[in-house]
């Protein structure tokens, strides 16, 4: 769908894109509890213990908590929605972003030799909220980040993506979660409150190329919430790429306390995936100039640092 006729579609017709999830009954038990009351709730899938010894181990984990699944409550995130994309991100060498962009690490499904080829269907991550400060002597308000998990946008057109946002207004700054299938509008889920120091897991799953899934779990509060989405009209998932990152929002990046994404897990099919072989990409300024540094920490983690604002 092109990008002005998105620009045209109101609210309504964006929510009608958006499916969310009644709560499960006291009671259910989510370890054991058959697969479509799972599914009926937005409880993410069991991973399959032999082909998903990582993802099985992380999801028992969460499960062992019980974390109380909310139904999102939610609304057209106008400030996400509108913000400007001069291009989403360029295959290496490097990126193009002026003054936005994403600071993070990219997995191009490509360069890793699986045969067959297959789409990502699968991302997840986990970080603790930064702190978000306005810059010193800098205009009061307009200075917004967003921290993701995504599949494609690097080098295409697409992208499904899930995790926080901060903006600054004056001396205050408010968080909130999100999703977004570009180029339909972003998402805000307004009875998820988050804060800094608290410690997000974010899933985003497009196992049928014409379906997004993503589930939201504050382990610091044990609070837990998944939202549906399917594509803009004429578009499916490609899954050519896994994403762990900062974006630069506004013209001016706000000051974020260091980000680590741990335990970083993607996968196709039939093959997992994780941080090795990933691309780093940066935020860069008005005059080039890189605003963050971003690092490869491991197999299963990475690290964007913030360096300056414009």
């Amino acid at each position: 769908m092109a990008k002005e006729k998105m620009a045209k579609m109101s609210d309504e017709e964006i929510l009608k894109h958006i499916t969310t999830y009644d709560a499960p009954p006291v009671g259910l038990n989510m370890t054991s509890g058959e697969d479509r009351l799972l599914r009926k709730h937005g409880i993410p899938r069991r991973p399959d213990e032999k082909k998903e010894p990582h993802l099985k181990a992380l999801w028992d984990t969460a499960m062992a908590s019980k974390p109380e699944f909310i139904k999102a409550e939610v609304k057209v995130d106008h400030l996400l929605s509108e913000r400007k994309r001069p291009v989403i991100a360029k295959a290496p060498k490097g990126d193009t972003f002026k003054p936005g962009g994403w600071g993070g690490v990219v997995v191009p499904v490509k360069n890793l030799g699986f045969n067959p080829s297959e789409p990502v269907v699968t991302v997840y991550g986990e970080w603790f909220v930064p702190t978000v400060t306005p810059i010193p002597n800098e205009p009061a308000g307009g200075q917004t980040v967003g921290f993701w998990v995504g599949i494609d946008g690097y080098g295409n057109s697409q992208v499904l993506q899930a995790g926080m946002a901060a903006t600054v207004t004056g001396n205050t700054v408010n968080y909130w979660v999100w999703t977004e299938w570009y180029p339909i509008g972003a998402i805000q889920v307004t009875n998820f409150p988050i804060k800094p120091g608290d410690y997000l897991t974010v899933l985003v799953c497009a196992n049928q190329p014409n379906h997004g899934f993503c589930s939201i779990l504050n382990k610091t509060t044990n609070q837990a919430t998944s939202i549906g989405i399917t594509p803009p009209a004429n578009t499916t998932s490609i899954g050519a790429t896994a994403e762990w990152i900062v974006e630069g929002i506004s013209s001016i990046l706000p000051v974020f306390s260091t980000v680590v994404f741990s335990n970083c897990s993607a996968g196709t099919k039939n093959h997992k995936m994780n941080t090795n072989g990933g691309v780093i990409t940066e935020i860069t300024g008005t005059g080039g100039a890189n605003l963050t540094a971003a690092s490869i920490l491991s197999g299963t983690s990475g690290m964007v640092k913030w360096l300056k604002s414009s």
